[in-house]
């Protein structure tokens, strides 16, 4: 008897199914498909670990590494069932969506297969894009809190880094596509043997494999620093991660199994990240160096005076964007980048050991005029200080001013003049105008200060502010000039193989910027008819693939922290390590004094001084810091680890006595400073 045709459009069962065997004609399929992308992404994956990390090996600061071949076979054995937890779902959603499109069989496990490992492959790809422009302490949590948790400021502040990474994906995304469309309309023949569609009560198999998965990830990383390490910075690991967080976040905190920094108790509320320490009560409130003692003094900072000035110098401070410490006094191809500011250094200091609290704008910002770090001291600032002496303040910014918001104001709308970049949002050279983006030349504030002072009030004493934003990235735009380098980079081309040119085209703008400033002080000079009072700083550094960072914000390290600092005509007395917050007080206590006239500047150094450096919002950091001139310590909350000097990242309980006195101590100078932010707060 000839066989009965089938009708039209049926799908013809796989080769492989067998009777009486529901679910054989999709499960074999689906669990080699799931196998094979799962082994591809855990190889991928532990390839980058190691090339990024040297996570099988070690190396030079690397920590929670593998050490042992025992250690290295959990890992692998723990990153296939991660990924095949993810994999499987997707894999068994592919085959059902080819089942029904009667896809031929071949064609459906290949496009399972690629189904399955492009979302790794392309995770990975833009990571591996990230980290090497921004370097491996890049954190997304990080960026979002200091764009002011605005996605619209997230997208403006990372697209210079990720736009071409977009397009690339973009790009193989339509590739990709065309290709697939191609294949099914040459290959897809009538009569072809397909594989059945899974009943939907079948994928209870694939969930239950992402559900034991996800246990075991879970169990791995608990248990284990270095499985920890290795399994969350992987794209199955970082999309189930969260998850799980989710699910065991019992407490509602926001903190679960997972989380980073992870959280002391998951059935306390009152006990996690970052939560006040109440002294004395015998908890731990936020996990780190113990309850706080209640004999530990409260945290208090100077509160500046309110005494005429006696003498009432003309002031200019300007305040540089992204200014490299090292740029003051640089050379390149014999040139001299700031010439400017060498000159003014030498008519009075320049301490070497100057610091930003934080690597970030609006933060620094507020530290300078504020003169407090934990900022408890009001709402006055440094504008309301020149203010009440009968100065005339005169303001001029080539950013926005109003990135932050009223919490990080300074008293910007308080000066008798203020002019930032949305003034001449046109005359804009930055791409983006929001808020954390918009910037103008150096060029147009120039103009904007000479017209100012012709017009000016010449019987009032002058406190002049000054930002020039140029040195931000991408480090160049179209009116600057080549003083001492021709090297021009687009954004496209910044990368960590052409570093020294990136370096070139940055002090080049730099050298543009102290030109600038020469310019200004003319100006100044010419309207006074005498030399001003100059104090010139950045707000922080910049790293040039320092230690693989591109930008500032991302780690305390010296090229993102370290400022310049030059003070001339002021009769200023700073202390070596100098910190922004310090600048507040110095200026008041110089001008208050009677015979200050003629006083030269002075600068002493302080080998116990240490300058408190944050990452991130204060009251939420990713990392706390003392840098001193011979001793440093960081602690980081994500990893709990702790930094000396710099020497490897190491748990608290590995550092000796007198490391451990001073972990200890800075944990418990950050928890006061917490209290009194608090104690400020319920008075305002």
């Amino acid at each position: 008897m000839s066989a009965v045709p089938a009708p039209p459009g049926t799908v013809r069962a796989s080769a492989d199914a067998k009777p009486g065997r529901p679910g054989a004609r999709w499960f074999t399929p689906w669990a080699g498909v799931t196998l094979a992308a799962a082994l591809a992404a855990t190889v991928f994956d532990a390839i980058l670990l190691q090339y990024r990390r040297a996570y099988f090996t070690g190396g030079f600061l690397a920590t929670d590494y593998v050490t042992s071949l025992a250690e290295a076979f959990l890992f692998l054995a723990g990153s296939l069932i991660t990924d095949a937890a993810v994999i499987g779902v997707v894999v068994w959603i592919a085959v059902w969506v080819c089942g029904r499109l009667g896809v031929p069989r071949y064609l459906t496990l290949a496009l399972a297969f690629v189904c399955a490992i492009a979302p790794v492959l392309l995770v990975d790809f833009i990571e591996y894009q990230l980290l090497t422009y921004l370097g491996d302490a890049f954190d997304l949590r990080l960026l979002f809190d200091l764009a002011g948790r605005d996605p619209g400021e997230l997208i403006a502040v990372s697209s210079s880094h990720v736009a071409q990474v977009i397009w690339l994906v973009v790009g193989a995304g339509i590739v990709a596509a065309l290709v697939s469309w191609i294949a099914l309309r040459r290959f897809a023949t009538r009569g072809a043997i397909t594989i059945a569609p899974p009943p939907w009560r079948s994928l209870l198999i694939p969930l239950a494999l992402c559900l034991a998965g996800t246990i075991a990830m879970t169990s791995l990383r608990a248990s284990s620093d270095v499985m920890d390490n290795g399994l969350r910075r992987k794209p199955t690991g970082g999309f189930l991660g969260p998850l799980v967080q989710a699910a065991t976040d019992v407490d509602r905190d926001g903190y679960g199994a997972l989380a980073r920094p992870a959280d002391p108790d998951l059935f306390d509320a009152n006990v996690r990240p970052y939560a006040l320490d109440e002294p004395g009560n015998g908890i731990d409130e936020d996990g780190v160096g113990g309850d706080l003692p209640s004999t530990a003094a409260p945290y208090r900072e100077a509160q500046g005076g309110s005494a005429t000035w006696a003498f009432k110098s003309d002031v200019v401070l300007v305040v540089l964007e992204s200014f490299r410490a090292d740029a003051r006094g640089a050379h390149i191809e014999g040139k001299p980048v700031t010439p400017v500011l060498d000159a003014l250094a030498g008519q009075g200091i320049a301490p070497t050991l100057a610091y930003s609290h934080n690597g970030y704008t609006v933060q620094s910002r507020r530290h300078i005029f504020s003169g407090s770090v934990a900022d408890i001291r009001g709402r006055d600032t440094l504008i309301d200080d020149f203010k009440k002496q009968g100065y005339e303040v005169a303001y001029f910014s080539g950013q926005d001013e109003s990135f932050g918001g009223a919490a990080q104001g300074i008293g910007f709308d308080r000066a008798d003049v203020a002019y930032d970049a949305r003034q001449d949002r046109d005359r804009r050279y930055s791409n983006f105008s929001t808020a954390g983006s918009l910037a103008v030349p150096y060029g147009v504030v120039q103009e904007r200060i000479a017209a100012f002072l012709e017009k000016r009030d010449r019987n009032r004493p002058l406190f002049l502010y000054v930002n020039f934003h140029d040195t931000h990235f991408p480090y160049h735009h179209r009116t600057i000039q080549p003083l001492v380098s021709a090297i021009v980079l687009d954004q496209s081309e910044i990368a960590p193989d052409r570093t020294a040119d990136l370096r070139a085209m940055y002090m080049n703008t730099a050298a543009n910027v102290d030109r600038a400033i020469g310019g200004v002080l003319s100006d100044v000079r010419q309207a006074l008819g005498h030399d001003p009072g100059v104090i010139v700083m950045s707000d922080h550094g910049e790293s040039l693939f320092d230690e693989g960072f591109l930008g500032h914000g991302y780690t305390l390290n010296d090229a993102q922290t370290r400022i310049p600092l030059v003070v001339a005509n002021l009769p200023l007395t700073l202390e070596e390590p100098f910190a922004q917050a310090d600048l507040r007080d110095a200026i008041d206590a110089a001008l208050k004094s009677a015979d200050a006239q003629g006083k030269p500047p002075v600068v002493s150094t302080n080998v116990s001084r240490r300058v408190f450096q944050y990452l991130g919002l204060i009251e939420r950091p990713a990392q706390i810091a003392w840098t001193g001139s011979t001793n440093s310590i960081a602690y980081d909350f994500r990893e709990g680890t702790v930094r000396v000097g710099h020497e490897a990242w190491r748990r608290p309980e590995d550092l000796d006595a007198a490391q451990r006195s001073d972990f200890i101590s800075l944990i418990q100078t950050w928890e006061r400073m917490m209290l009194a932010r608090r104690a400020a707060s319920s008075t305002r």
